[in-house]
């Protein structure tokens, strides 16, 4: 099969998308802690965290760093979504009849979390419930896009199992981090991370 030339593209995208969500979890939470103090129970690594981090939370209001911090990492479910168009495009002529479903809930699922995530942070959070139903969708689309890589071979199967990962990744990373959307984000920002790199092998 040729692998066409945007499909590099595609793995350089999730690879940024990934590492961007990755290195803005902390400081995004962290940003939450102080911009709305009481409403959780703080974690654990909280006031060290904070005092590495003081920098980037007090260049504004708590609110308008923590927005600012929403804003940009809203952006990482669009850079997410080429990698999925990529991974589409390498399973034509499979015929496995899962990879669609997949296929369609990743997508579904990264946008109605973008628009989520979007109206959450630009439009004083009307929008909160449907970034948790993007979640939700996005990880069930993980675990049956998992089953399918596996089924086909596309990718080496334990990207497969890493993507199914991505469910209980939610759950236990929400516990730690106790911020959504950064929490949930996190399992997905680490597989986007290694999909984008497997996906700029493969167009090499």
């Amino acid at each position: 099969m040729v692998i066409p030339k945007w499909i590099s593209w595609a793995g350089f995208l999730a690879i940024v998308g990934g590492s961007l969500a990755i290195l803005l979890t902390a400081p995004f939470a962290t940003a939450y802690y102080a911009a709305y103090p009481g409403f959780d129970i703080p974690p654990v690594w909280l006031p060290s965290v904070r005092l590495v981090l003081r920098p980037l939370l007090t260049f504004a209001s708590p609110v308008e760093v923590y927005n600012l911090y929403g804003r940009v990492f809203n952006l990482v479910y669009l850079l997410f979504l080429p990698a999925i168009l990529g991974l589409h495009h390498l399973h034509q002529g499979t015929g496995k009849r899962l990879e669609p479903w997949g296929f369609g809930l990743l997508v579904v699922g990264l946008l109605a979390t973008f628009i989520g995530v979007a109206g959450d942070y630009w439009l004083d959070g009307i929008t909160f419930f449907l970034e948790l139903l993007g979640l939700l969708i996005l990880s069930i689309g993980a675990v049956v896009y998992g089953v399918a890589i596996v089924r086909s071979k596309v990718l080496p199967g334990w990207c497969g199992w890493l993507l199914v990962s991505c469910l209980p990744g939610v759950f236990v990373f929400l516990q730690l981090i106790g911020h959504i959307p950064s929490g949930p984000t996190l399992p997905f920002a680490i597989v986007w991370l290694v999909i984008g790199y497997l996906l700029l092998r493969k167009s090499r």
